[in-house]
């Protein structure tokens, strides 16, 4: 298991790129979309294609070893013993009928234990994230730039 220490960084870089990719799917929220169904139906739009590589490239970039899954992409194996697990765009159904219920989801499970989590609701401004022996906390913004915070141990 990776070591407390080693879980914060990691929840941070995580939680940057939950807002990275929450900034992709905001750029196409409530706009005019082309809808593409996935092999199993479900919906799949250029948001969750976008932000799951802007994901994904930068994982691979600084974690080349790290296995991912992907909801878009599937699975790259890596052999660190850490698989991030990503779902870039959690919603579409509700992304795509411009209601603001809909997250960029980034976990990371360490030699097959869950060890951090992220869920970013872009389009409220929240952000919730845990990360192993380290808690769990919740951001909210009613304006951006002004950041609150709550804290659950």
């Amino acid at each position: 298991m990776t070591e407390t220490a080693e879980i914060g960084p990691l929840l941070d870089f995580a939680v940057r790129l939950a807002r990275q990719a929450g900034g992709i799917t905001q750029r196409y929220f409530k706009g005019s979309l082309q809808l593409e169904r996935k092999a199993d139906n479900s919906l799949v739009t250029i948001a969750d294609r976008e932000a799951e590589r802007l994901i994904r490239k930068s994982i691979a970039q600084r974690f080349p070893d790290d296995s991912i899954l992907g909801e878009e992409e599937g699975e790259r194996v890596g052999t660190s013993g850490r698989r991030w697990i990503i779902d870039p765009l959690d919603g579409t159904h509700s992304f795509v009928h411009g209601v603001p219920l809909y997250g960029v989801l980034i976990g990371l499970e360490v030699d097959g234990e869950p060890s951090l989590g992220v869920v970013n609701l872009p389009a409220l401004d929240e952000i919730v994230y845990a990360g192993r022996e380290l808690g769990c906390f919740w951001k909210w913004s009613y304006s951006r730039g002004h950041w609150k915070s709550g804290h659950h141990a």
